[in-house]
């Protein structure tokens, strides 16, 4: 029985968990986001359909829902999601069901994994206070972990009500998360290029916005940043910085990924 997996990825961790979900399901096609996210409308009639994301801002990255307002399913088909959280997952498998709903879809099985540290922010006051908020953190377990379970869920197209925070922290989060993303489109206006920027153009490659030129040697934002990371995590000289990072923190991506996966391919 075919499954399409439709993946959004930008440090690796998703693009790893879709992988190893594709190998244990069998009969798997992977499908970038990224690479769709543009055409008006999306068609598939798999038998089984996947979204494997990571959270962004306590909630469903912007690509991924503009992704699935255009997706057309031809057939009734079994849908599930695999969310990778780094701190907290809120209402994100929520959100994804409301927008599969509004076309007539029902979300049949949603989990939330835990993954490494994608980000290189500090956390804010607002940041803390909805971590705190949310007494189920405890028991994210990391995606590896629970492959076998997702796997068996798929297979046996079981139903699994789509995970969440608390509720206090599903209610601020889901408060301020459309807030942080009109914040992100802009963000990139905030980013420094260092001088150890060799204008190699990895970026440009890696951005699933096209929101990346490179201009005399140098990157040049577009300001319709997904603030994704995926340029300053995979930049092979450190050389795109935030005035708000947490320079604590090495540069992150996941280890069983290549760089050439990422590679958007309108590029």
């Amino acid at each position: 029985m075919k499954t399409t997996i439709f993946y959004f990825s930008a440090t690796g961790n998703s693009l790893y968990m879709a992988k190893r979900l594709a190998l244990e399901v069998g009969e798997c096609e992977l499908l970038s986001i990224a690479n769709l996210v543009n055409e008006e409308n999306f068609e598939v009639d798999s038998p089984n359909i996947g979204f494997v994301f990571p959270v962004f801002a306590w909630g469903l990255p912007r690509i991924v829902a503009e992704f699935v307002k255009k997706l057309i399913l031809k057939n009734q088909s079994y849908v599930f999601a695999v969310a990778s959280c780094v701190a907290i997952p809120g209402k994100t498998l929520k959100e994804l069901e409301k927008i599969l709903q509004q076309k007539g879809i029902e979300l049949d099985a949603g989990f939330v994994v835990k993954a490494g540290r994608s980000s290189l922010m500090k956390l804010n006051f607002l940041d803390k206070i909805i971590i705190a908020l949310d007494k189920k953190r405890k028991y994210l377990i990391g995606g590896e972990s629970r492959i076998g379970e997702i796997v068996t869920a798929i297979k046996g197209r079981k139903f699994q009500y789509p995970e969440t925070s608390s509720i206090s922290a599903n209610l601020f989060g889901a408060m301020f998360h459309n807030l942080a993303l009109k914040t992100f489109i802009t963000k990139d206006g905030e980013f420094k290029i260092s001088d150890t920027c060799k204008g190699c153009g990895q970026c440009a490659r890696l951005c699933p916005r096209s929101n990346i030129i490179i201009n005399n040697g140098r990157p040049e934002f577009l300001h319709n940043c997904e603030f994704c990371h995926a340029c300053i995590q995979w930049c092979p000289e450190f050389a795109i910085t935030h005035p708000d990072f947490d320079h604590s923190l090495p540069q992150y991506r996941n280890s069983q990924i290549k760089v050439q996966e990422l590679y958007f391919a309108g590029v």
